[in-house]
């Protein structure tokens, strides 16, 4: 297919079947693997494995259904651009073999049992495709249906894996199967998970690491009853036992009336819950936040074979401005405008400074990413775009960043409602004088424009010259620092020509 190809990975997880077609764009930046189409089929594998090791017939019939399923979805992709991946049940499962040649047939592609370690490092390389590079040392959890794998890493390479053989389904199976919880119940689940997750964790604590990260759905979970209930941006101690003593007080999951708990969670909640706080006792984590890179984002990764060197973020910058097609020269023109004014009147530590222009960099290259859908309104939709699309390498709260900024490229400011600290206003203003100097969208040269900021006091001078022969570009200009005075952001806001 001419400009790009689509991958499938396929992941028959303990508790979900999952497929995730993935789209990818070549640049001179390399070949991010853009989400194209997904489907998710809750199977709870592990929750059809009897006494004797074997998966029951129930089971085996979601399994397959789900199967039967993807393959449909999968029926035109050659074989070289599926993966799919089986994990922890069908790792121990004594009829997993019968069940693979029933689970292939009705996929129509070969399905791969992969070891614990293999799985450990196609999830980190999922997540490590999802984060940030910072070359700061990572801890990555990830607590599956059957099993939980922990990674320590670095950027793209992880340094230790392991796979603990606990998993939310197995151990909600194992301590509440009647559904009934109480403190005793849950003790007992937690400290069988302490147990697992012990042989490891004294080489995790001598390796250690400057934060951790959770991925797949126990942590999306947990992670999304902590932000609507309390309002932490991160999963923490504190959080953990919150939702542990209302599970305790309801009785049962069922029961439980936590904001952020969907319903497909609610099974295997309990179960889930050990397991994370075991972890955080055992490897000694403090606090972790979520992210969505997990095992079948590193499949297709994998499959695609590349150098993951790159920095995801200017490859994903790079790719919306192509598929919006933004007006390259005008978009650096404006990036290059906005930089010069936000690096005059920045002031703070350089690691802060650098991430906020990076920021800014890219919110001017994308900023008119909206026009595609319409000139009127236009920020309004950049700023839906950059919000809600899929950004491999950014995290939402930079997602966030971006939006804020182009909704705010033109028009009022009191639309906003989310406080911004001084060095976001500086991006603001910066990203919306550079707007109306490049409106005209031609090559003619600019000057610099000088900017000074101290004390909350803003101003921005243009020699007299250039003034008087733009005189529109002057009157907006002049217009711009009324509206900040109306608003009052700054303690002043002056514009001069001189």
């Amino acid at each position: 297919m001419a400009g790009y190809k689509l991958l499938a990975a396929v992941d028959l997880g303990s508790n979900s079947f999952r497929l995730l077609i993935g789209r990818v764009d070549e640049s001179v930046h390399g070949a991010p693997v853009l989400p194209f189409d997904s489907l998710k089929q809750t199977v709870r594998l592990a929750a059809g494995l009897r006494a004797d090791g074997s998966i029951d017939a129930d089971a085996q019939t979601r399994g397959l259904r789900a199967l039967a399923q993807f393959g449909e979805r999968l029926r035109s992709f050659a074989p070289e651009t599926v993966r799919a991946v089986a994990t922890n049940t069908l790792r121990v499962a004594r009829n997993a073999s019968h069940f693979l040649g029933s689970a292939e047939a009705a996929l129509g592609f070969p399905i791969e049992v992969i070891s614990g370690h293999e799985e450990a490092r196609l999830i980190y390389l999922g997540a490590a495709h999802a984060l940030t590079p910072d070359g700061q040392r990572r801890l990555v959890i990830d607590i599956g249906g059957g099993s939980t794998e922990c990674i320590i890493g670095v950027d793209r390479e992880p340094v230790v894996l392991e796979s603990a053989p606990i998993g939310c389904v197995a151990l909600t199976q194992r301590a509440f199967a009647d559904g009934r919880i109480d403190r005793t119940r849950f003790e007992h689940a937690y400290y069988t998970a302490r147990g697992v997750f012990a042989p490891i964790g004294d080489d995790y604590r001598r390796h250690g690491w400057r934060y951790a990260v959770g991925t797949s759905g126990t942590a999306k979970a947990l992670a999304q009853i902590a932000q609507a209930e309390w309002d932490t941006e991160e999963l923490d101690r504190e959080s953990l036992a919150r939702i542990h003593a209302a599970l305790i007080e309801a009785g049962g999951a069922e029961r439980l009336e936590l904001r952020g708990l969907k319903p497909d969670r609610r099974p295997v909640l309990a179960g889930g819950l050990a397991v994370m706080m075991a972890a955080f006792d055992e490897l000694g984590i403090e606090s972790l936040r979520y992210c969505n890179g997990a095992l079948r984002h590193g499949v297709l990764y994998d499959l695609l074979g590349r150098d993951a060197g790159d920095d995801m973020r200017v490859v994903t910058v790079e790719q919306l401005s192509r598929r919006y097609h933004i007006d390259a020269r005008h978009a650096q023109r404006v990036h290059d405008t906005a930089l010069a004014l936000f690096d005059q009147g920045a002031r703070g530590a350089r690691e802060e400074l650098d991430a906020r222009r990076r920021l800014l960099g890219w919110a001017a290259r994308l900023a008119d990413v909206g026009r595609s859908i319409s000139h009127e309104g236009f920020h309004k939709h950049s700023a839906y775009i950059l919000q809600h699309a899929d950004m491999p390498g950014f995290s939402q709260r930079e997602q966030d960043a971006l939006a804020l900024l182009t909704l705010t490229q033109v028009g009022g400011l009191r639309k906003l409602r989310t406080p911004l600290d001084d060095l976001q206003w500086l991006a603001v203003a910066a990203l919306r004088v550079a707007t109306i100097l490049h409106r005209k969208r031609d090559d003619q040269e600019l000057p610099v424009p000088a900017l000074f900021f101290k004390q909350r006091k803003l101003r921005i001078e243009m020699p007299a010259t250039w003034a008087r022969q733009s005189p529109l570009v002057h009157d907006s200009l002049l217009d711009e620092a009324q509206l900040w005075r109306d608003a009052k952001v700054f303690a002043a806001f002056d514009y001069k020509a001189i």
